[in-house]
């Protein structure tokens, strides 16, 4: 495998890119026969490398986050038309989020997730007690896709995140078992009404994430990890919906409260982050259609909504916001 550093041209990480995902196939291909003969699954999962060794891990360390369940989904879905799969998410990000849904994909650098497919898991296993493993940063990252659900569709959910902070950034085993079951049974739920994010419902789990992915691409996948991308992300969606009279501003304000209750960023101040970057980025997001980006906003907590006319104003405002 090769390693892909963030300062490459597009050139070279699309070598990178072609080797390692070639790999990834290759070992698929050496497991095909054994899956074909007994009839089983393949055990995808971040911690557990041992049917594809360390085929797909370059582009992990690039990318971080899903980047290792997203890719070797990817190739069981392209190998003999689609291995079945289980998940077994080892972070919080994968429990309540990227382990559900089937999407699989793999990020360049002009954008996140710009190659992918759907892929549905045939069951996701999900042991809570493997969160007490990860490092403090990459817990707390995860905690932004759990708060995402509950700010755009859920306002008991925020609650239990107000009331229960204390518990739940200490993993009390009972109460954050209840809460990851319940961001699964949201996302669930979401994709089952909306399965490849073509009736709009879908699309609303993507608050925060297209200034999020664009923060991502511009830092070079590595100075950010997903989450904490993804809580600016919603620190910036939440200025737009205010200067476009969709989001009360107490609403913004319980969300920013909420975002640093746990310990996520709320800017990209001082990070040498590129704004013109992130807005590159975010013009080729998987949202953008004609030309015209589509934005999830909150009217409320609890209640996203998608809006197409935002003010290209406004959303330099608020990008340019975040980095001061």
């Amino acid at each position: 495998a090769l390693a892909a550093t963030p300062d490459m041209e597009l050139a070279e990480w699309e070598k990178v890119f072609a080797v390692n995902t070639t790999a990834v196939f290759l070992g698929c291909h050496a497991a095909i026969p054994h899956m074909r003969e007994s009839g089983g699954a393949i055990v995808n999962t971040a911690s557990i490398s041992g049917l594809f060794g360390d085929y797909s891990m370059a582009a992990y360390n690039a990318s971080k986050g899903a980047v290792v369940n997203y890719t070797r989904s990817l190739a069981l879905e392209c190998g003999q038309y689609g291995i079945r799969v289980v998940q077994v998410p080892t972070t919080l990000t994968a429990m309540v989020d990227s382990s559900i849904g089937g999407k699989t994909a793999v990020d360049l650098v002009a954008a996140k997730n710009l190659v992918g497919a759907f892929h549905q898991p045939s069951l996701v296993v999900a042991d809570v007690s493997a969160l007490t493993t990860l490092p403090e940063r990459e817990l707390r990252e995860g905690w932004a896709e759990a708060l995402k659900h509950g700010l755009a569709l859920d306002e008991r959910l925020v609650d239990i995140y107000e009331a229960q902070a204390d518990k739940l950034l200490a993993l009390e085993p009972e109460l954050t078992t209840e809460v990851i079951a319940r961001n699964a049974k949201i996302k669930a739920h979401v994709v089952t009404q909306d399965e490849r994010e073509t009736g709009g419902l879908r699309t609303l789990l993507n608050y925060g994430h297209t200034i999020g992915h664009g923060i991502e691409a511009a830092a070079g996948y590595g100075r950010y990890l997903h989450g904490e991308a993804v809580a600016v992300g919603m620190i910036g969606a939440a200025a737009i919906g205010v200067a476009e009279g969709v989001t009360p501003t107490e609403t913004a304000d319980r969300q920013r409260a909420l975002i640093e209750r746990y310990g996520l960023p709320t800017s990209i101040t001082g990070a040498g982050v590129d704004t013109d970057a992130v807005r590159e980025a975010m013009s080729r997001d998987k949202k953008t259609s004609a030309g015209q980006l589509s934005w999830v906003l909150l009217d409320a907590v609890g209640h996203a909504l998608l809006r197409r006319d935002v003010s290209a104003a406004h959303v330099h405002a608020a990008i340019e916001a975040l980095a001061r």
